[in-house]
C-alpha cells in the first residue's frame, strides 16, 4: 500500500522578547499571540491535513540544542524542539503547557538557517510534495547578514522549493480583500515608527520573501484568520465511465463533483476520557440489548427476523426469498431527451451536482461531447440518463444540462427525484383582497432595502469598508463551532465546553453593527407605515364543521385552528383531493372525506384507529393537536353512525394508554375534553348508561372494579397489540 503524500511545515517561534517593550510592543501579549498562532496552525493541520508533517524550532531559549551548533558552533540559544512528524494533540499540549517566555535574545536569521537544515533532514524518507517555514517573531534583535549568507540561504530555499511565511507586527492588509492565511500577503507598514534594527530586518526579509514567493501577515490578522478552520483538502478525483447514446454512440467521460453538501468532520476513534494513569481499561465496547415495553428481555438468534424500517413502520424481510437485482457494469446511459422547460427545480434532488467533461486524452470523445453540447444548447433540450456508479449498484436517474464553463463545453449532471418524493406545498392567501401600497409605503421599503446593503457593512480600524458575508470568504458557523469544541475537548479532557460562543463566531451569525444602526430609522418608518393586525385563521376548524356538521368542543381561536398538518382547504379543494385511505398527515380531513365519498364507516373507522395508534405509540414526534382533532371528529361521527364500535375501541384504547404510560395524554385529552364513551343520552343507539360513561374516566387505581365490570370480556395485551397493529 502506497504511503500517503503530504506537505512539510517548520514553525520557528520566537520566545525571547526581553527588550520588546522598548518598541512600544507589549511583549507578554505578543508572546501569547505568537504561541496561539503556532497552536492554531497545528490544529488546522490535525483537522484539515492529517497527512502533513510539522516541526517546531524555538528561538531565544536559555539552552542551545540544534545540529548546526554541534557541527559548526555559533548558532546559540536555538532549540530544535519537535522533530518533523504528523501533527497530533500531544505535541500541541506540550507546546501550550511547557513552552514559556525567556529573557534571552537570539538571531532570527540563524534560526532560519537552523530551521531550513532541520526541515531538510527531517523530510528525508518522507513523501512530501511541498515545504514551508513559518517564522513568528517581532524581529527586534538586529541581524547583520552579509550578501553571501543571504545568497546561501536563498539557494537553500530554491533547492528545496521551500516557501517562507512571516507572521509579525507592523504589517498592513487591504481591508477590501480577505483570504485564507498563507495564500495572500500583506505589506510592511512604511509609515510606522520602527527601530533601525527592525527596518534592517525588514529589508532582508523582503529579499527572501520575494525570492521564495512567500507571504507576510500581521499577527493580529493571522490569529483571527487561523481561528477559522478550513475543510479538509481533497484532491478532485473523477468518476470515469462511458456515456452511451443508443447502440452506436459511446463517449469516454469524467465527472467531477461541482457542488456537494459540506459534511464537516469525519469519524473519530472512540475512546473514554478516563485517567490514562489509572489501572482500569479505557476501551469502549458496544453492546446490543433487546427491550420489550421498555424492559430488557433475553432473545435467541432464531427469534430474530430481518427487516427494514420504512419511516416508523417495521417491514420484515424474508431472506429465504432469493431475489437479487443486478444493475450491471458502471455506466451512464442516455434514455432520451426532453425540453428544458419540462425539468423544474422541484424535480431535482438536493444531493449536489457534477460537471461531465470528456476523459483526459480522449480526443474523439472530446469532439463528440462538444458537438453534443452545442446541439443540446441550441435545441434547448436536456438529456435524461441512468447512472450506475459502481458495478451492481442501484441505478439513479439523472438530468444532464448543457452549458459552457470558461468557454469549455460540458454537461452538468443532477439527480432526479421520484414522483412520491415531490412535495408541492399550497399556502393559503395572506389576504383575500389585494390593496395597493401607497407611495409612502413604497419609499419606506426602498429606504430599508438600501440601508441593509452588505457591500460596505464592515469597517476596519483604518476606516476602510468591505463586504460582509462574502460568499467565498464566509465560514460555516456550525462547522466552526464543532471544530473548536473538538479542539477544546482534546486539549482539556476534564473541563466542560465553553458556555459562551466565541466572539469571532458571533460575528458570523449577527447582523453587522453598521447595518443595524443604519437600518433602524428605516425600520421604524416601515413599522409606522405598515400597521399590523392579528388575523385569526379559522379555515380548518370551519371546514371540519361543514364537512362533519359538528360543533367542536374547543373555542374557534384555540390551538386546533393552527395545526401544522398540511394545506388549508375549501370545498373545491376537498372535492379534488385524491384520498385513498386515512393518513397520518391529515387524519381528520381524510376521515371526513372518505365518509362523504360513501366509504363504509367500519372500514374508515378501523383506518383511523390504526393511524391514531401510529401517531401515539410508534411516531418519534410527540402527539400534537391533529390527534385531538381526529378523536373529536371520530366521536362526533360515531354518535350518528353507530357508537358501539367507538365504545369498544375506546375501552381498549384506555387500557393501551395506561399500559404504555400515556397517563398525561389520558388525563389531558380523553378526560379533559370528555372524549370517553358515548352514553345513551348522546346517542339513542348506545347501550352505555350515563353512570357507566362517567365511571369510565376513573383510572383503575381509583375504581378498579368499575372499569373491570364495564370492560366485559378480558382482552389480552398481545392480542390487542396484534389487532391494532394488523394493518402495518
Amino acid at each position: 500500500m502506497a504511503r500517503a503524500t503530504g506537505k512539510a511545515h517548520m514553525i520557528v517561534l520566537d520566545v525571547g522578547l526581553t527588550t520588546a517593550m522598548a518598541t512600544g510592543i507589549d511583549k507578554q501579549s505578543f508572546f501569547q499571540k505568537s504561541k496561539a498562532c503556532a497552536s492554531l496552525i497545528i490544529q488546522r493541520l490535525i483537522f484539515s491535513a492529517p497527512n502533513d508533517h510539522v516541526g517546531i524550532v524555538l528561538l531565544g531559549t536559555t539552552e542551545t540544542n540544534n545540529q548546526l551548533n554541534v557541527e559548526l558552533g555559533r548558532y546559540e540559544h536555538i532549540t530544535e524542539a519537535f522533530e518533523l512528524k504528523q501533527a497530533n494533540w500531544p505535541t500541541l499540549r506540550i507546546l501550550l503547557d511547557q513552552v514559556a517566555q525567556t529573557d534571552v535574545e537570539a538571531c532570527w536569521f540563524d534560526a532560519l538557517i537552523v530551521a531550513l537544515n532541520f526541515l531538510r533532514n527531517g523530510a528525508q524518507g518522507k513523501k512530501c510534495t511541498e515545504y514551508s517555514i513559518i517564522l513568528i517573531s517581532p524581529f527586534f534583535t538586529s541581524s547583520h547578514v552579509t550578501q553571501d549568507q543571504l545568497e546561501s540561504v536563498m539557494d537553500g530555499f530554491r533547492s528545496m522549493e521551500c516557501v517562507l511565511h512571516v507572521i509579525t507586527n507592523y504589517v498592513l492588509h487591504p481591508a477590501a480583500f480577505i483570504a485564507s492565511i498563507f495564500t495572500t500577503s500583506g505589506t510592511f507598514d512604511e509609515n510606522a515608527s520602527k527601530s533601525d534594527a527592525r527596518s534592517l530586518n525588514e529589508r532582508t526579509l523582503k529579499k527572501v520573501l520575494d525570492d521564495t514567493n512567500g507571504t507576510v501577515s500581521n499577527i493580529n490578522w493571522a490569529e483571527r484568520m487561523l481561528t477559522f478552520f478550513d475543510p479538509k483538502v481533497v484532491r478532485p478525483t473523477p468518476w470515469n465511465s462511458l456515456l452511451s447514446i443508443g447502440t452506436k454512440v459511446k463517449l469516454s467521460i469524467s465527472a467531477y463533483v461541482m457542488i456537494v453538501q459540506q459534511k464537516g468532520l469525519g469519524s473519530f476513534k472512540v475512546d473514554s476520557v478516563s485517567d490514562p494513569t489509572s489501572s482500569g481499561s479505557s476501551k469502549v465496547e458496544m453492546k446490543t440489548q433487546y427491550l420489550l415495553n421498555d424492559k430488557p428481555i433475553e432473545i435467541s438468534m432464531q427469534d430474530i427476523i430481518m427487516g427494514y424500517m420504512y419511516g416508523s413502520t417495521a417491514v420484515p424481510y424474508d431472506n429465504t426469498i432469493d431475489i437479487e437485482y443486478r444493475s450491471g457494469d458502471s455506466r451512464l446511459a442516455c434514455l432520451g431527451f426532453t425540453a428544458s422547460s419540462n425539468i423544474l427545480e422541484e424535480h431535482l434532488s438536493a444531493k449536489g451536482s457534477l460537471v461531465v467533461v470528456a476523459k483526459k486524452g480522449c480526443t474523439a470523445s472530446n469532439h463528440k461531447l462538444s458537438a453534443l453540447v452545442k446541439a443540446m444548447y441550441e435545441l434547448k433540450v436536456i438529456m435524461i440518463a441512468t447512472k450506475v456508479y459502481r458495478k451492481d449498484n442501484r441505478p439513479r436517474l439523472n438530468a444532464l444540462v448543457p452549458t459552457y464553463r470558461n468557454e469549455i463545453p460540458c454537461l452538468i449532471m443532477m439527480e432526479l427525484i421520484f414522483k412520491d418524493e415531490m412535495c408541492c406545498l399550497k399556502f393559503p392567501p395572506l389576504l383575500k383582497s389585494k390593496p395597493m401600497p401607497t407611495d409612502e409605503q413604497y419609499d419606506a421599503v426602498e429606504k430599508l432595502i438600501e440601508s441593509m446593503n452588505l457591500m460596505d457593512a464592515i469597517e476596519d480600524s483604518n476606516g476602510e469598508s468591505r463586504e460582509a458575508f462574502a460568499m467565498h470568504n464566509t465560514f460555516n458557523p456550525s462547522l466552526q463551532n464543532v471544530y473548536r469544541a473538538v479542539a477544546h475537548r482534546a486539549l482539556h479532557p476534564k473541563k466542560p465546553l465553553p458556555a459562551v460562543m466565541d466572539s469571532t463566531l458571533q460575528e458570523l451569525i449577527e447582523v453587522p453593527k453598521k447595518v443595524a444602526n443604519r437600518a433602524k430609522p428605516a425600520l421604524d418608518e416601515v413599522k409606522r407605515q405598515f400597521e399590523l393586525k392579528e388575523i385569526t385563521q379559522n379555515t380548518r376548524t370551519e371546514w371540519l364543521q361543514r364537512m362533519a356538521k359538528i360543533k367542536l368542543a374547543d373555542d374557534a381561536t384555540s390551538s386546533i385552528s393552527t395545526i401544522d398538518s398540511g394545506v388549508l382547504m375549501d370545498d373545491d379543494d376537498a372535492e379534488r383531493r385524491m384520498v385513498v385511505s386515512v393518513g397520518t398527515v391529515t387524519p381528520a380531513e381524510d376521515f371526513v372525506l372518505l365518509l362523504r365519498r360513501g366509504e363504509r364507516f367500519a372500514t374508515v373507522a378501523t383506518q383511523l384507529q390504526n393511524v391514531l395508534f401510529e401517531l401515539l405509540f410508534t411516531s418519534m414526534r410527540a402527539p400534537d393537536d391533529k390527534v385531538v382533532t381526529a378523536l373529536i371528529v371520530y366521536r362526533s361521527e360515531a354518535q350518528h353512525l353507530g357508537p358501539y364500535r367507538y365504545n369498544e375501541w375506546m375501552a381498549e384504547f384506555k387500557k393501551m394508554l395506561l399500559t404504555r404510560r400515556k397517563e398525561e395524554f389520558w388525563k389531558t385529552v380523553i378526560v379533559g375534553k370528555r372524549l370517553g364513551l358515548i352514553d345513551s343520552q348522546e346517542s339513542e343507539m348506545s347501550t352505555i348508561s350515563v353512570e357507566q360513561a362517567a365511571n369510565f374516566y376513573e383510572t383503575p387505581s381509583e375504581n378498579k372494579s368499575t372499569v373491570e365490570s364495564f370492560s366485559g370480556d378480558n382482552i389480552e395485551l398481545d392480542s390487542l397489540f396484534d389487532e391494532l397493529n394488523g394493518s402495518f
